[in-house]
């Protein structure tokens, strides 16, 4: 199963292990048949490169019950597999304040809980009530925010848990207000980054200085249109590397490894990925700032 048809960076290998499952029992049916092998949880692949080499692990799909998101009150309750778009929309409608930082974010909620997606002052676990979550070996594990220890682009949990459900608070506010604030998001978003090729989103995370913002680093050692192969970072925002036809995923991770190289040279701050890798080895990785 080439995994380019389900990331939207359209590259990457063949996963050698794929299956969707549509309810807990088939996904704990699924983890049993692995031997205790972790398995790679695969959403709408939004913030993912894969190796060209593909990857060996089983990569599993949640679909079916964990698609599904409701209401409750001043609480909504969202599966794993449920877009970040759609759980948006309905905080969106609930006139629910403080949900615009998610807005024209692409992906599932497990993904957003796996990499704590947001902006650099919000993320998505600062909105939750609780989380389930399922190991390798079958177990449930209820967690809430303390558990997870989130921070920027992090949390604290073991890479195996899948995560299949959560509840996210909801504050009341103006329906008015909110809807003024998701749609100056969402207007400056389009405007400013990159949604007419495939992409990933922001490849680098802000390195926390005052200095200068991850693109603005970018930018600043020439690596603003700089191509490899059929990858390009974007003329319109320095923080995204655009597949502009038949890029691999070398193609990507030499524009990476580039553009680190430059930043600590000039500057002596080492940039580190926002992007999850799959399918890479250790020098590869070492090579573009992902710790060991």
């Amino acid at each position: 199963m080439p995994l380019s048809e389900h990331v939207r960076w359209k590259i990457g290998g063949p996963a050698a292990r794929f299956g969707r499952v549509t309810d807990r029992a088939e996904l704990r049916h699924a983890l049993s048949g692995l031997d205790g092998e972790p398995p790679l949880t695969l959403g709408w692949g939004a913030n993912l490169l894969v190796a060209d080499r593909g990857v060996r692990a089983a990569v599993l799909v949640l679909e079916g019950e964990f698609e599904r998101i409701r209401v409750d009150g001043d609480s909504v309750e969202a599966g794993g597999g449920a877009g970040l778009p759609a759980l948006v929309g309905e905080a969106r409608r609930a006139a629910a304040e403080g949900w615009c930082f998610l807005e024209a974010v692409p992906g599932t909620v497990g993904g957003g809980l796996r990499m704590n997606a947001g902006s650099a002052e919000t993320g998505l676990w600062d909105r939750v009530i609780e989380v389930e979550a399922i190991s390798a070996d079958g177990e449930s594990h209820r967690l809430n925010r303390r558990d997870a220890e989130p921070s920027y682009r992090h949390v604290d949990l073991p890479q195996d848990w899948v995560f299949t459900a959560a509840r996210f608070e909801l504050a009341p506010g103006d329906l008015e207000a909110v809807e003024a604030a998701h749609f100056e998001r969402r207007r400056r978003k389009v405007t400013t980054q990159v949604y007419d090729l495939p992409s990933c989103g922001s490849v680098w995370k802000n390195p926390g200085t005052e200095l200068r913002s991850a693109w603005e680093l970018v930018d600043a050692v020439g690596m603003r249109g700089a191509c490899s192969g059929g990858a390009r970072v974007a003329e319109r925002h320095a923080n995204f590397i655009a597949n502009e036809g038949g890029a691999r995923a070398e193609d990507v991770l030499s524009l990476m490894r580039e553009t680190h190289r430059r930043v600590l040279d000039q500057f002596g701050i080492a940039l580190e990925p926002e992007v999850r890798f799959w399918g890479f080895a250790p020098d590869e990785l070492a090579s573009v700032g992902v710790a060991a």
